[in-house]
C-alpha cells in the first residue's frame, strides 16, 4: 500500500491553476480487481523516479508495468501486484505510449518449493 501512495504522490505535478489531480485515482482498480501475477523481466526503461518494466507472463502473454525505482526488483524473475491500469498511457519523460500500462509492485519470485 506504501507504494501505492508513493506512485500516487509522484504521479501528479502543480499547474498554475493549482496542484492537479493524481492521475492514478482515475486508473486505480478495485480492491476485488486488483491482481497479481508471475513473469520473466524482458525490457527495463528508467524514467526518473519510475521503473518501466515489460514483464513476460508464463504464458508468453507481454504486460507493462510502471513502479517505484526505489522498490523495484532487479531480479529477472517477479512477482507483480497490480493496483492500477491505464488503457492508454503516454509519458512525457519517455514520449512514449503504453496500452495498457499496469501499476504496481514488482518483487523477486519466490523460489518454487522442492
Amino acid at each position: 500500500m506504501m507504494l501505492a501512495a508513493g506512485l500516487a504522490a509522484g504521479a501528479h505535478a502543480a499547474t498554475s491553476a493549482g496542484p492537479a489531480k493524481n492521475p492514478l485515482v482515475a486508473y486505480a482498480l478495485g480492491p476485488s480487481s486488483r491482481f497479481g501475477f508471475t513473469g520473466r523481466v524482458a525490457e527495463r526503461v528508467s524514467a526518473g523516479s519510475y521503473l518501466y518494466l515489460r514483464v513476460q507472463d508464463a504464458a508468453g502473454t507481454e504486460h507493462w508495468v510502471a513502479t517505484l525505482t526505489s522498490t523495484a526488483s532487479t531480479a529477472e524473475d517477479v512477482e507483480v501486484q497490480v493496483f492500477a491500469r491505464a488503457e492508454d498511457f503516454h509519458s512525457k519523460r519517455l514520449s512514449r505510449d503504453f496500452s495498457p500500462l499496469l501499476f504496481g509492485t514488482v518483487r523477486p519470485r519466490a523460489p518454487k518449493p522442492r
